[in-house]
């Protein structure tokens, strides 16, 4: 029999089912299936079965989490540069149209058609 494993109380073998996968990954059946066959969640077919190795999903989730974390520190280095500025609003006047109104306008101008 395959190695279990406890997470939040519930326990987890090794080796596991489509559906099985879905309520780990709190995801629907469909949406894991997907990922299968766009080859975006380490899958094992055996015959016309698809099963899953726990450890290889907790592996490919902390690499995303890694990659995501990567992304965001750079980010985060990115928006210390001086030369990146914040972007102030424009304080409306009262008096002005508002943009959208006028882009509309000029909408309704050009698709209008003469009928005779």
């Amino acid at each position: 029999m395959s190695e279990t494993r406890t997470i939040n109380g519930r326990v987890w073998p090794e080796i596991l089912t489509i559906e099985q996968v879905a309520e780990y990954l709190q995801l629907h059946p469909q949406v894991v299936y997907r990922h299968v066959r766009a080859g975006t969640l380490p899958a094992s077919r055996i015959g016309r079965t698809i099963r899953f190795k726990k450890t290889l999903l907790d592996q490919y989730l902390e690499s995303g989490a890694w990659k995501s974390a990567g992304r965001f520190m750079r980010f985060l280095d990115s928006s210390h540069d001086t030369s990146v500025r914040t972007a102030r609003a424009k304080t409306p006047v009262k008096d002005e149209q508002p943009q959208q109104t006028v882009q509309t306008s000029r909408r309704v101008r050009q698709f209008s058609v003469d009928v005779d």
